[in-house]
């Protein structure tokens, strides 16, 4: 009985002591402090980054896309660095040592380590996904896995566990990068529109062809996505109704699907004002029935 009374006086004798709350609002004020300026130094460290590859880039269109992936992998590291600093900082002030934590973490890292190799996998693809540019955010993509495609759309963000694609339909997929597997990326080379468009038989080709080219010529100046003016491939078949013109055009990248619909309507609207005829159906009569 006078051991449980000695162990809870010992107890709660600091508590009766002024100083011992005088260090607890020490400890606290100190943590509040650290904490805020953990924040700003984030923030400070964030915007020196976008102004470093902001001078690094400008006048480079093309590294537009990469300079944005980077910025993003950089300040993630910068920010899990300042917080790992803060962490530590705290437990010291706390009277933890941190160097004993450290120490533990290893041993119990290298045994997590080995159910974890997924997590290590991820991590190392998205290295490289990273380092060798093979896609950047805003790039058009489709992943596949195991020969089935997973996800395609546009990349939001690269981190080095896992990649965001927003599909064409909206919806936000979260891919481990380590569950990658084929990659194809839309947005690296230019884009090819290529449409078919028929016309009558009656109709003279020649004259189509020179009549289309005036419309090409006033489509490269109007539309962005046209690298080349589009341009009269040829006849590409034809059968007893109709002709088929074959067009093609060069777009920017990830643009060829945009640029083949673009073809399309505006072909069909210069038909009209023409007066370029297009096949129309047919009636074929029985002659059974008309015996």
């Amino acid at each position: 009985m006078n051991q449980l009374k000695s162990i809870l006086g010992s107890l709660i004798e600091p508590l009766t002591k002024p100083e011992t709350y005088q260090a607890l609002l020490s400890n606290l004020i100190m943590i509040i402090v650290y904490i805020i300026v953990a924040f700003i130094v984030i923030r400070i460290a964030n915007k020196v980054i976008e102004q470093f590859f902001k001078v690094q880039n400008k006048g480079r269109k093309a590294n537009k896309k990469r300079s944005q992936t980077l910025v993003s992998l950089v300040q993630n590291v910068v920010t899990y660095v300042v917080w790992f600093i803060v962490v530590t900082t705290i437990l010291s002030r706390l009277g933890i040592k941190v160097e004993g934590i450290i120490a533990s973490a290893g041993v119990v890292g290298l045994a997590v380590g080995f159910g974890a190799q997924t997590v290590v996998k991820d991590i190392i693809t998205g290295f490289f996904i990273i380092f060798e540019n093979q896609f950047d955010v805003g790039d058009y993509v489709k992943i596949n896995s195991g020969g089935t495609t997973v996800a395609e759309g546009t990349v939001k963000s690269i981190g080095l566990r896992s990649t965001r694609v927003n599909t064409i339909s909206g919806e936000l997929t979260v891919l481990p990068n380590g569950s990658m597997g084929e990659i194809t990326n839309y947005s690296v080379t230019n884009g090819a529109a290529i449409v078919a468009i028929p016309i009558a038989v009656s109709e003279n080709v020649d004259k189509v062809e020179e009549q289309l080219k005036e419309l090409f010529t006033a489509m490269r100046s109007k539309y962005y996505l046209f690298i080349t003016t589009p341009e009269f491939i040829g006849v590409d078949s034809f059968t007893r109704d109709e002709l088929i013109l074959r067009i093609s055009a060069e777009t920017i990248p990830g643009e060829g699907a945009s640029g083949a619909r673009i073809l399309r309507r505006e072909i069909q609207h210069f038909f009209n004002v023409k007066g370029i005829e297009v096949p129309q159906p047919t009636m074929v009569q029985n002659d059974a029935n008309n015996q």
